[in-house]
């Protein structure tokens, strides 16, 4: 007996993003976080050492709706991320990055 195919494996199926999709969906994300001015300020901001919240408010004159906001876009990347003491860091990509701000 043949399985049956119904609409939640037809949408399943569809939602499967190929090789090319999610190359540019990753350059997107890429060009959107480095568009910034504010992200580019950030980054510079966290630099080599790394900064905790509380700096980064400080340094940045950001509230921290705004923080929140553009630290997820720079996370989301992988320009940067938070430890496991919530310092912010660089990542490597963000690190080849930052010469070129």
């Amino acid at each position: 007996m043949m399985e049956e195919i119904d609409e939640i494996d037809l949408f399943l199926d569809s939602q499967v993003k190929t090789e090319k999709e999610l190359m540019q969906e990753k350059c997107e994300k890429t060009y959107n976080a480095a568009s910034s001015q504010t992200r580019r300020n950030i980054m510079r901001t966290v630099c080599f050492l790394g900064k905790r919240k509380v700096e980064l408010l400080k340094e940045t004159g950001l509230d921290e709706a705004a923080l929140k906001f553009h630290t997820e876009i720079l996370i989301s990347a992988d320009f940067l991320f938070q430890d496991e003491k919530g310092v912010y860091r660089l990542t490597e990509l963000g690190l080849k990055v930052l010469p070129k701000l």
